[in-house]
């Protein structure tokens, strides 16, 4: 059988396979035949935060640094004067003056949706969606801005139970909700998705906490091309300066 028509059979069985997802397992396993091999493993990004008081005007902008190594590493500069956090590992570290100021559970959920599902087995991922959270017994098709989704951890009309939504074509996330605090949740949409490599990145993600918007975040300078040096990532010892050119 030659390569062509091998690539050929390939392509159709992911298709089939595709057009019968019914639960979050074969989604999972769907994903991880789409996507495994050709997703990149490290990017670096400037990302424009705006954020918005209770009327809906804007309240600040602000430009931070961030770099995401999969699956779990992740850095935020929130200036060039010393005060970023490290995450790793479901772990927070806060700096300020470049100072070490604390450390803390804190998972990073959504590195698991962004790409970092691509580095670890379906099941350890299956067993991050529970330990989060989700019922993942709980799965559905619908559609959002017209296109057909997956949605695990909530019925058809429920907003408030907490759910991730799937792009049913390329598989990467289009939304997030979740529960804050008195009864309050948190709605998190991510669109404006670029090609990058083998893989996708949301440029543009909206915040909203019921229906109100307090935070628009806009990716630029996408970047997937280079290996990050690992001390990006070390709290013990961080480099100081990785996002200066």
């Amino acid at each position: 059988m030659n390569k062509v028509l091998k690539t050929l059979i390939f392509l159709f069985t992911v298709q089939i396979s595709m057009a019968q997802i019914t639960s979050t397992g074969q989604l999972l396993d769907a994903m991880q035949v789409k996507n495994r091999t050709s997703w990149f493993k490290e990017f670096t990004f400037t990302q424009e935060t705006i954020t918005y008081d209770q009327s809906g005007a804007v309240r600040d902008t602000a430009i931070w640094y961030e770099a995401v190594s999969y699956p779990d590493h992740f850095r935020i500069d929130y200036n060039d004067k010393g005060q970023f956090v490290i995450f790793r590992n479901d772990s927070s570290y806060r700096f300020k003056d470049y100072e070490f100021q604390s450390d803390r559970l804190e998972p990073q959920e959504f590195l698991l949706f962004k790409g970092g599902m691509y580095f670890m087995s379906p099941a350890k991922v299956m067993d991050k969606l529970k330990a989060y959270g989700y019922d993942t017994s709980i799965f559905r098709e619908d559609r959002m801005n017209g296109r057909r989704a997956y949605v695990v951890g909530a019925k058809k009309g429920d907003l408030s139970s907490k759910q991730f939504w799937i792009d049913a074509h390329h598989f990467y996330t289009i939304r997030r909700i979740s529960g804050i605090s008195r009864g309050r949740t948190l709605d998190v949409q991510y669109s404006d998705h670029k090609k990058v490599l083998g893989g996708w990145v949301e440029q543009t993600v909206t915040f909203y906490i019921g229906e109100r918007l307090i935070q628009v975040e806009r990716y630029l300078d996408i970047d997937a091309s280079k290996t990050l040096d690992r001390s990006i990532f070390d709290p013990k010892k961080p480099n100081k300066y990785w996002f200066r050119k």
